[in-house]
């Protein structure tokens, strides 16, 4: 008899994967300042992690989403003071994402109104048990790049 699905190694994972960003964006969520949404949040932590400079279109491949909703949250967030749109220097066609002060400001206030459940986590789990958890991650993520990239059943085989 096949396993029901509750039995299933996989199927756990990915729930408790889902439940983790769920339980993660509703934490964000009840810090942030009217007019600002969890999409603002990821595109000021990417920031912050990688820089700025990128173009909407650069933006929108990375960070998974639309040009068309890229541009939306682009919109709002200068509209915000949080980036700044500028022309790029080497084709005018094109604009590059600036962070603003706004947005540098922004990041610190919600890093600043998080820092108890942050500080919480780090007192839960020791940084040894983080980086156990990492390589298995970061596997999954790669091999789901590949599948989502591929045009087919071939996929499957990637790893």
């Amino acid at each position: 008899m096949a396993p029901s699905l509750q039995d299933r190694a996989d199927v756990a994972v990915f729930n408790e994967i889902g439940i983790i960003e769920h339980l993660t964006r509703l934490s964000v969520t009840a810090h942030l300042p009217p007019g600002m949404t969890y999409a603002h949040v990821e595109l000021l932590m990417r920031f912050h992690r990688d820089g700025d400079g990128q173009t909407p279109a650069e933006l929108a491949r990375a960070m998974l989403m639309s040009k068309a909703a890229m541009t939306s949250a682009l919109q709002k967030m200068e509209a915000m003071g949080f980036i700044v749109l500028l022309s790029d220097v080497t084709d005018r066609r094109k604009k590059r994402v600036r962070l603003a002060r706004g947005g540098r400001e922004a990041h610190a206030e919600l890093l600043k109104g998080m820092k108890w459940k942050m500080d919480a986590l780090r007192e839960g789990f020791t940084d040894a048990e983080f980086r156990q958890a990492l390589p298995f991650l970061r596997s999954l993520r790669l091999f789901l790049e590949d599948v989502i990239g591929a045009d087919g059943p071939e996929a499957a085989s990637l790893r």
